[in-house]
């Protein structure tokens, strides 16, 4: 304020919980309170603004003195202010506070009031939760010796794989398999590129062997949760909730439209989203949340489609026995309802797994086999292929640091891939490199075929790079519209054509990437030959 009086414009801080940064831990930011400074801790309300200077405290619960300031809103003048020390649990203290802010501002004495007992609830269950909140610290109890032993033991022995396996079994797994699956995928929450997995087939089978593959991970690490949304990620419990952990979901295919912070974070790695709010001037200002957090997703989808398949580091995992699965869930359940099911034995794999699972160290896996093997022409040039599968690899490896002996470069601890790794990655998981091309029906398999025919007699030099359109090549097989469009579709979706121009409004064009003519078994095990010498 100038020497005239002149009113003097206060800048204003505007809140809204779903944009506001976090501030002190974000649990907090559910009050309707800015906390962006807990020293000004500020609330809003019509056209009055109350704000705490110097912030609460939680020694004494049995007062609550604060210094509280209130104003008009838009404050015209620096005269529109009342500021006075004050007991909030101290009744005459309130009622005398109300009476200066109504003379003060000449406003009614009731709408301050109930303003102010409006500020207090907000204030009190504040401050309940800060005086009581415990960051999460999870106690982890070392292993007995005989324990420790034994896991040692585990992580040495020569068919580490195949004694997972069986600790899944007895844990209560239905598929060990793809316990062991998970397992691998869950390991790299500890790296710095994680992985993640989408068990993709009945919903019911999928959730149960999610929820069971929950109860092997450490407590430590285990995020698991029937649904979420954005606000859970941006408002977590503490900072850091989401680092290194494992988010298990039964389903993806419930998320919706508005779950894109998720969709964000798995395939970026982090979400650093700058929007906008709309302030009580009409005045738009941006703001940043940021979400940084390596953590592995493990979820299942029913949808045959499902935008986070699409991702490099997601990898598919389909069902390839569900009746078998439904039968050992159905025993198994039969079972424990007759008190057949051995707890102590489901119990001792249950933790022998979480202690495998904390053994493991991060380390920088070295590949010295890739200048050696044609990877690229294995997976017909699949990029997505390719990265799942030394992705992949570098889980095994992690996996076996017990038996390779890690090495120390600088501040990096290392180890290097062996070919029983890669061996192991083919066969763990053969379902994603070998897909028969009988998964496309005999006439779709018979329309692929005739597309490279047409492409290879037009230009027999340069088939491999010939691009061409769907009404060009309708014209040359002689084919119904809409059965070649189709065709077309389930070609692309099969990677075995890709778009390399064009719009949805004048027609793509495309070009053959799957020029190899041995079956996808036959390079399968081309490649495990060549892996193995």
């Amino acid at each position: 304020m100038n020497g005239k009086g002149s009113a003097v414009q206060i800048p204003k801080i505007v809140f809204d919980p779903k944009t506001t940064p976090e501030a002190e831990e974000p649990r907090f930011n559910k009050y309707g309170l800015d906390l962006t400074n807990p020293d000004y801790i500020t609330y809003k309300r019509e056209n009055l603004q109350a704000e705490i200077i110097g912030g609460i405290q939680t020694q004494v619960l049995t007062r609550f003195n604060v210094l509280l300031k209130i104003a008009k809103r838009p404050q015209q003048s620096a005269m529109d202010v009342y500021r006075n020390n004050v007991d909030l649990y101290n009744e005459n203290n309130i009622q005398h506070f109300v009476k200066q802010a109504q003379i003060k501002l000449n406003l009614d004495a009731t709408k301050i009031t109930d303003f102010i007992y409006d500020l207090i609830e907000r204030l009190e269950q504040y401050r309940k939760d800060k005086a009581t909140y415990i960051p999460e610290n999870h106690v982890i109890a070392s292993p007995q010796p005989k324990v420790s032993k034994k896991v040692d033991k585990i992580l040495r022995s020569d068919t580490l794989t195949e004694g997972l396996k069986q600790l899944f079994a007895k844990s209560g797994m239905a598929c060990p398999k793809i316990g062991l699956q998970l397992f691998l995928i869950a390991l790299s929450s500890k790296l710095p590129s994680t992985t993640h997995a989408i068990l993709q087939g009945n919903p019911e089978l999928t959730s149960i062997l999610i929820q069971s593959f929950s109860k092997v991970l450490p407590n430590e690490v285990n995020r698991f949760k029937t649904s979420i949304s954005d606000n859970v990620l941006y408002y977590a419990p503490d900072r850091n909730y989401w680092n290194n952990k494992v988010l298990l979901l039964p389903t993806i295919d419930k998320l919706g439209k508005n779950n894109t912070a998720l969709s964000e974070l798995i395939s970026q790695g982090q979400v650093d989203r700058l929007v906008t709010e709309n302030t009580t001037e009409g005045i738009y200002r941006a703001k940043n949340r940021l979400i940084n957090g390596r953590l592995s997703l493990i979820s299942s989808t029913n949808a045959g489609y499902n935008e986070l398949c699409n991702n490099d580091n997601v990898v598919t995992l389909p069902l390839t026995n569900p009746k078998a699965i439904k039968q050992a869930i159905t025993t198994h359940a039969i079972k424990k309802c007759g008190g057949l099911i051995n707890e102590t034995e489901v119990e001792q794999a249950t933790k022998l797994l979480q202690f495998v699972f904390r053994e493991l160290k991060p380390v920088n896996v070295v590949n010295p086999h890739l200048e050696q093997l044609n990877i690229a022409r294995y997976f017909d040039e699949d990029y997505k292929q390719i990265k799942q599968f030394l992705q992949l690899t570098s889980l095994v490896t992690l996996l076996h640091q017990k038996q390779l002996g890690v090495t120390k470069k600088g501040n990096a601890i290392q180890a290097e891939v062996q070919p029983k790794h890669m061996l192991i990655v083919l066969e763990l998981f053969q379902e994603l490199w070998v897909k028969e091309e009988s998964e496309l029906s005999y006439k779709i398999a018979t329309t692929f075929r005739n597309i490279k025919m047409v492409l290879q007699k037009g230009s027999p030099k340069n088939h491999q790079n010939t691009e061409f359109t769907v009404k060009a090549m309708r014209e040359r097989l002689k084919m119904h519209p809409k059965t070649l469009s189709r065709h077309i579709l389930a070609l692309y979706d099969y990677n075995k054509i890709e778009r390399t121009g064009g719009n949805q409004k004048d027609g793509y064009t495309y070009k053959v990437i799957s020029w190899n003519d041995n079956t996808p078994m036959e390079r399968f095990e081309q490649f495990k030959t060549e892996v193995s010498q």
